[in-house]
């Protein structure tokens, strides 16, 4: 096995890592936005509109941020 092998089995494990530590991807159970509930989503979002999916961010963050300070 030479270097350039070794650093492709490198890379796939890293690749590999990478994908499964990722968070899953937000979905619409009822196909209405996450955040205001009552809009319909977009197509392959979670959100009726960017503001939404803006805000829905912003209040996970603080709320993280919240449970850290404590």
């Amino acid at each position: 096995m030479d270097d350039v092998d070794l650093a492709q089995e490198r890379e796939e494990a890293h690749l590999t890592a990478s994908l499964s530590a990722r968070k899953p991807r937000l979905v619409s159970r009822n196909g209405n936005c996450i955040w205001c509930t009552d809009e319909p989503i977009v197509a392959n979002t979670a959100f009726c509109s960017a503001e939404c999916g803006e805000d829905f961010h912003k209040h996970q963050r603080e709320m993280q941020q919240r449970i850290t300070a404590e």
